[in-house]
This record gives structure tokens, sequence and C-alpha cells, in this order.
């Protein structure tokens, strides 16, 4: 009991968690990989995580961490495969982002579902944005600012559900186009046929 002790105080003492370090001094786990492999920081060792049992947490030397801290900096920040990683990411939010929207009744930027099969199309290149940044704009009305989704729960037959939509699409495009969201001249049919065509990429007609 006196040495499991001993070396709790010894590492709170002397060693810091990777998660701290990375926060404190801006280090990336690929930099911290790095040092270790090149031996760069050799007083290192692995403790039972304080959080999840199952799992370890690296812990470091302070007093070598930062003998060595300029050396690490100037080390890669992310793996080849990370940066691949992060330039497909980022090319994805950009995408994203052109058929996102500000609500002004929400008081919020409005992006698709991760589910949705619009999202899906615009992130394959299979639709035009501003095509796509329509139908959100109308789903997001529809589902949110209309009261489409409470009616429909009472419903099962599947041909009023389809005339409730028919009827609540009107009205989600109506209040967007009151609050300049939607050209003046933008009508239900048109909606329909973006839909249309999203709904034929996926087999959903």
């Amino acid at each position: 009991m006196t040495e499991n002790m001993s070396e709790k105080e010894d590492i709170k003492r002397k060693y810091s968690y990777k998660s701290t370090i990375k926060k404190k001094y801006n280090l990336t786990d690929y930099q911290i990989e790095q040092a270790i492999e090149k031996g760069i920081i050799k007083d290192y060792k692995y403790v039972p995580n304080p959080y999840y049992s199952s799992k370890e947490s690296l812990i470091i030397n302070n007093e070598e961490l930062l003998q060595h801290l300029e050396e690490i900096r100037k080390l890669e920040k992310y793996s080849e495969e990370e940066i691949e990683r992060r330039k497909e990411y980022n090319k994805r939010s950009r995408k994203i982002s052109k058929i996102s929207f500000y609500c002004p009744i929400c008081n919020a930027k409005i992006r698709p579902l991760r589910d949705s099969y619009t999202r899906d199309a615009v992130l394959n290149d299979e639709i035009d944005y501003e095509d796509a940044k329509k139908v959100v704009i109308v789903t997001h009305f529809r589902h949110i600012h209309t009261d489409y989704d409470k009616i429909r729960k009472g419903i099962n037959n599947r041909k009023l559900v389809d005339k409730l939509k028919e009827e609540k699409t009107n009205e989600a495009i109506e209040l967007a186009k009151k609050h300049g969201l939607l050209p003046p001249n933008f009508s239900k049919e048109d909606y329909d046929k973006v839909a249309i065509r999203i709904k034929q990429l996926y087999g959903l007609t």
C-alpha cells in the first residue's frame, strides 16, 4: 500500500497526462507519438485512466518534456493519413456549408441532417448546391415551423399523410419566402422537381 501511495505521489509531482500536455503546450497526438518513437521522450508510462477503468492513459515526465518542447513542436503535427482525412473532412464541410442557411425564426444556422438524402446527394456531387439548399430550407420549415410532424403522428393512412405533406410543404414554402429565404416565384412544383430527382438517385420512387 505504501509503495502504491508513493507511486501516485511521484506521478502527481513528476508527470502530466497526455491530454493536459496537448492542451497546455498546443501539441498533437502525432507529435507526442513521434517524440516517443524517436527517443526524444524517454520517461513516460501508461497508467489506469481515471475516468475509464478499461483504458490506459499516457503520462510524461514534465521536466523532460519542457527540456525538449521546442524540438517536439518542430515535428510534423499530423501523419499523412491524418492530413488526407482532414482534407476530405474540410472538403465535405465546405459542401455542407453551401447548403446550410441562417433561420431567423430559430436564430441559428441550420445544416442538413446527417441522414439526409439531400446531404448525401451534395457530398456525392449529384445535385446543384442551390437546388439542394432550397430543399433543406423547405424541409426545415415543414418539420420545425409547421405542425406537420405533430399531426402526422396521429394519422395511419398513407394517402392522408401524403395529402398532409403536400399542404404543409406549401405552407413551409410560403413561410420561408416571407422570411426572404426563397425566391418570390419559387413554387411547390419547383420543390417537387428537385425532391423527386433526389429520390430517384436513391431508388426511393
